[in-house]
């Protein structure tokens, strides 16, 4: 960004001025028309402007940020131009085209188009990591297409203001920015952003702040005006005054559904515990839309609905139109009769009316084959009509249910999803209570109705209601016959059984050992094969954890430890298959908290000192009774490794190192009972591998490289030929890839390049295997970081082309990751940091 020269400008025209500076129109001696802002520099963070704006120019401005022609910060004063976005007036002078001056136009019809507007806008800012930190009405203008571009950005109450005076920036800021706003460095201020959104949308929408709006509005600049002279703030009164009214209510009920559903996202933004708004505006975009797309699906199922009312109207007028033309045949039927008598009494006298009566009964015949014509033409058509209608409610039920198990799993503690999104649970059961209401007693919707009945029996029990759900899921359950029978529907039920047990026991309900009985009955009887086993595996498995629970807590100690010990070998399994989900891992180390507990509640092994040491030791004295069993050892290097590996997230590094050691002693001592072990030489290689990295921070290469070489060793024999496993084949690429950045630490950046593109390769060539152990997702997961890490060493390499494809690469491959889970934080980092090291290669490459 070039530095201003303020002779290359003309006059200047004032257009306003505050306490962080003034702003002037100028016309450059190019023709182009400019606000220039001269900052006032005890009023300014220097450094911090330098970096959100170099962040923001940085491979093209945004389309929401006000783009930064030229500027200087290091100057006194220090300038920074902007092209002018502003309106002459009939007298002459400018009006700044900010929506602080247009202010009087809301609320309209257009103030939840202008609030998504400004979401877009700081969203872009956000998308480039820049909080705004400043964000008010004044902030934010509209450039020549009517579109919202903000500006000021890093200004105000920022970390390291000298001169910090009143503006109305702060009627907008949370309370932990008020107290402090050093929070801004700690990358805090995108939810400042998402409160001050709500702010602004709640003013637009109401004409008033949601909290303190008498004081508020007696200290904020009118409409057309940017400031207010003479004013003093105490930021924490301020704080104060807010946290002192928690609430927000609306001054008028919402004019419509979708309306509805943009305060309940409005509310999130105002809460005042940060973690409870959405983390950026890029989020709370996306909740917008999401609430859109509900209210459409909402309103197809009402049109289909409407549909098979008229369907059903039309079908009723057809049988009467049809019933009175027959009733028309009987009656002339029988006139022709008494006809016919009469003609025999006196035939010259009735000739006449006989010839009359046949053609009346000629015509009465082919009125009858119309009326059957017109019915047989309203059948086909209905039968039409209700072939569209079940299509269309059937792609209607499925997205249906892709929402509610999308809204249900979030939130659910007791058997928690592998995934999940926000709840809304309380919208969710008002609106099955309405649908079920609606389509009562309707022929031809009785799956529909069966379904809505499950589905609100499940929302009670992700609430944690019991005696309802209990009530609802019997209910339930005698509808269920008109479902679709299948492996799907057993697992769901299974599912929700098991849940009921679970809600049961926490009330500490006698009728839990019959819960849990009928959900191990109703788990058992899944058909495998048409399902995702491990998933079975898994309620079973958490099914063992909670019975043992309640038989220990019932002093049934011995049956407990036994439906752990089968807990923890379960999840042990299903924490090698699956990797990626974190859930497995935390129920394992509930069941080793589990063990202890009962341990010690039968006196065994006196007060605990460290849960998953406890458990670890009843484990040792089980192989002490039986020295020989292979899997019970197997069993406890597990749990040592699963302890290491946690107390090496935690930071705790020396645990971390103790309990490796010991794992790695044990799968030493017992591999040679099966050298051909596959499952011990890899837990084996993954133990080396955390001590190897251990070693490597301490500053032990030569011992590190020892530890991934045996690692590697160990997996050797399991990577090639038929046989191989294809969990020894990822393990072997994850230690092949850690000694390769050991290697580039040390500087041999082409070494790290060769084993980094081994890794890669190894892990393209198992996407193309049939696996069972190793998840796709969880390849691609670490087949992105590898790419990551390989287009960094060949940058430092000097390798530009080997860079550039390869940080393209790893961007295609977290942007399907986050495709698949766009709630995952994760995904959304690693795209968001292989998007800007690319940006950046591209930048810096002729």
């Amino acid at each position: 960004m070039n530095a201003p020269h303020l002779d290359a400008f003309g006059e200047r025209e004032l257009l306003e001025s505050g306490p962080c500076g003034a702003v002037f129109r100028a016309v450059r001696t190019d023709g182009v028309v400019t606000a220039v802002k001269l900052l006032d520099g005890m009023a300014i963070n220097r450094a911090l402007l330098e970096r959100a704006c170099a962040r923001l120019e940085r491979g093209g401005w945004p389309a929401g940020a006000l783009e930064v022609l030229e500027a200087d910060f290091r100057t006194r004063p220090a300038v920074r131009v902007t092209p002018c976005l502003a309106d002459q007036q009939p007298d002459g002078t400018w009006r700044p085209r900010s929506l602080q001056h247009l202010l009087a136009d809301f609320p309209g019809e257009t103030s939840w188009a202008t609030v998504q507007k400004l979401i877009a806008a700081v969203g872009s800012l956000h998308e480039r990591q820049v909080a705004h930190g400043n964000l008010k009405p004044g902030n934010a203008f509209f450039d020549d297409d009517g579109e919202v571009v903000v500006v000021d950005w890093a200004l105000g109450n920022m970390p390291g203001i000298a001169n910090h005076q009143f503006t109305d920036a702060i009627l907008y800021q949370p309370p932990e920015q008020l107290r402090s706003p050093d929070g801004y460095e700690d990358e805090q201020g995108y939810r400042w952003d998402v409160h001050a959104l709500g702010v602004m949308a709640f003013r637009l929408v109401t004409g008033h702040f949601p909290r303190c709006d008498a004081t508020f509005t007696q200290v904020a600049p009118d409409a057309g005006m940017t400031h207010r002279e003479g004013i003093a703030a105490d930021l924490g009164k301020i704080a104060a005054t807010l946290e002192n009214h928690p609430e927000v209510e609306w001054p008028l009920p919402p004019a419509n559904a979708l309306e509805a559903r943009y305060r309940e996202i409005i509310n999130r933004c105002l809460s005042l515990d940060p973690p409870a708004r959405p983390a950026n505006a890029m989020e709370l975009d996306r909740l917008f839309r999401d609430a859109e797309k509900e209210i459409e699906v909402e309103e197809t199922r009402e049109t289909l609905m409407d549909q098979r009312r008229r369907a059903e109207r039309s079908r009723y007028r057809a049988q009467v139109t049809a019933g009175g033309l027959l009733a028309a045949l009987v009656l002339a039927v029988v006139l022709w009769q008494v006809a016919v008598g009469t003609a025999r009494r006196s035939a010259g006298q009735l000739r006449d009316r006989t010839v009359l009566l046949e053609r009346n009964l000629e015509e009465a015949r082919d009125s009858q084959q119309r009326a059957m014509d017109a019915a047989d033409s309203l059948r086909v058509q209905r039968q039409a009509d209700d072939t569209t209608w079940l299509a269309r409610l059937e792609a209607s039920r499925d997205i249906g249910d892709r929402l509610f198990s999308w809204a249900v799993e979030e939130g659910q503690h007791r058997l928690p999803p592998l995934d999940g999104r926000t709840v809304r649970l309380s919208r969710l059961e008002s609106y099955y209570t309405r649908l079920i209401e609606r389509i009562d007693g309707l022929e031809g919707l009785e799956d529909e109705r069966a379904r809505a009945l499950l589905q609100l029996a499940e929302i009670s029990l992700a609430k944690g209601d019991a005696e309802t759900a209990e009530q609802r899921f019997e209910t339930a359950l005698a509808n269920a016959g008109e479902l679709d029978a299948g492996a799907s529907l057993d697992l769901r039920l299974a599912t929700d059984r098991l849940t009921l047990a679970m809600l049961l026991q926490e009330k500490d309900d006698p009728r839990t050992p019959d819960a849990f009985a009928t959900a191990r009955h109703a788990l058992g009887g899944i058909p495998l094969a048409e399902v995702d086993a491990d998933r079975v595996a898994y309620l079973l498995a958490t099914l063992d954890l909670k019975e043992s629970e309640w038989l220990a807590a019932h002093g049934k100690e011995s049956d407990a430890l036994s439906h752990l010990l089968h807990a923890t070998e379960e999840l042990n399994r299903l924490t090698d298959q699956r990797p990626e989900a974190p859930i497995l891992g935390s129920e394992l180390v509930s069941c080793y908290l589990a063990s202890a507990n009962i341990l010690d509640g039968m006196g065994e092994l006196g007060d605990a000192r460290d849960l998953r040491e406890m458990a670890a030791d009843r484990l040792l004295a089980l192989i002490k009774q039986r020295p020989d069993d292979f899997n019970l050892r197997l069993e406890l290097a597990g749990c040592y490794g699963a302890v290491a590996e946690s107390s090496l997230i935690a930071g705790d590094v020396k645990r971390a190192e103790s309990m490796a050691l010991g794992a790695t002693k044990l799968l030493t001592d017992i591999l040679p009972q099966r050298p051909g072990s596959a499952e011990a030489k890899t837990r084996l290689a993954a133990q080396h591998g955390l001590l190897a990295g251990i070693l490597r921070d301490r500053g032990e290469a030569d011992e590190a490289l020892n530890r991934y070489n045996e690692g590697l060793r160990l997996l050797e024999g399991l990577t090639v030929g038929e046989d191989a496993d294809p969990g020894a084949i990822f393990r072997y690429a994850l230690l092949t890839w850690e000694k390769g950045r050991m290697v580039g630490f040390t500087g041999d950046r082409a070494k790290e390049i060769e084993y980094e593109q081994k890794a890669v390769g190894m892990l393209d060539d198992l996407l193309e295997t049939p696996y069972g152990v190793t998840r796709s997702e969880q390849i691609q997961r670490s087949r992105g970081y590898m790419l990551g890490d390989l287009g960094h060493a060949a940058e430092m390499n000097g390798d530009k082309t080997l860079s550039a494809d390869t940080f393209s690469q790893a961007v295609k491959v977290w942007e399907e990751l986050h495709r698949e889970r766009p709630a995952s934080e994760e995904y959304e980092e690693a795209l968001a940091w292989n998007r800007q090291r690319l940006a950046e290669f591209r930048t810096t490459d002729p």
